[in-house]
């Protein structure tokens, strides 16, 4: 998400959840391989659940679960992929991250493929994009303060060793998103460090208040808020681990 030499990406997601009278036909995953094969070759399918509510003026009438095929659409190297659910597209760039200048386009394309195969997608029950990072810092004890602007505040009448943690925050914006922010503790990769995991989920709370046609802008704006917010979770010295770039 920012220009470092080791950015702790370890997955990067964007999906988009389309109104109910979005059209969805059956061989919609079979035109959509068709459309993408190129990119992504490989073509498999994982179960997943499908959630149907239908509501009344007194509330809920009845809501039925169903177990569903999920088809995934993976790159050669298997390190970004595809998934097409009950309307709704999601797109997923693994660690090593290249850039947004590869995600961001490859989230374009698979949105516009889509748009054009449905006929029009109508809204947007939600549109999110989500980074996880995990973030591994050498040594056995570490001053949270020193590398985190975002971390847990211990008042003097609490213990100071602390085994685990989780702190989050939602953030607001335009009236209408959300950015929801966690920390927390995670197993290291590498020996003789502790390692923390920072997700950062921007996404749309309120539904139908995206037009179709400006569903990649606001991927794109979203995707600079997320940015923004990231460098505001972390000091100076945290970057020198990632080697920003000049």
């Amino acid at each position: 998400m920012n220009d470092y030499r080791n950015p702790p990406i370890v997955e990067a997601v964007c999906e988009f959840r389309f109104s109910s009278d979005t059209p969805w036909e059956q061989d919609l995953p079979d035109r959509f391989y068709d459309a993408v094969r190129d990119h992504f070759p490989i073509r498999e399918s994982r179960k997943g659940q499908s959630l149907e509510i239908k509501a009344n003026a007194t509330g809920i009438e009845k809501h039925t679960v169903e177990t569903v095929d999920i088809p995934v659409f993976f790159t050669k190297d298997r390190k970004m992929l595809v998934q097409l659910g009950p309307r709704a597209l999601s797109v997923h760039c693994l660690r090593p991250y290249p850039s947004w200048e590869v995600f961001g386009p490859t989230i374009r394309r698979a949105y516009e493929i889509i748009d054009s195969l449905t006929g029009g997608i109508r809204g947007f029950d939600r549109i999110g994009l989500l980074y996880v990072d995990k973030i591994e810092i050498p040594g056995e004890t570490v001053r949270l303060e020193d590398y985190f602007a975002f971390y847990p505040h211990l008042g003097e009448g609490l213990p100071e060793e602390v085994v685990n943690f989780m702190v989050g925050c939602d953030f607001a914006y335009n009236d209408r998103d959300i950015c929801r922010l966690k920390l927390t503790q995670a197993m290291p990769e590498k020996q003789n460090t502790l390692a923390y995991l920072l997700s950062t989920d921007y996404f749309l709370a309120q539904k139908d208040t995206v037009r179709p046609e400006d569903a990649c802008a606001w991927v794109e704006e979203a995707h600079i808020k997320v940015k923004a917010l990231f460098k505001g979770c972390i000091t100076k010295k945290l970057e020198e681990i990632f080697d920003l770039e000049e």
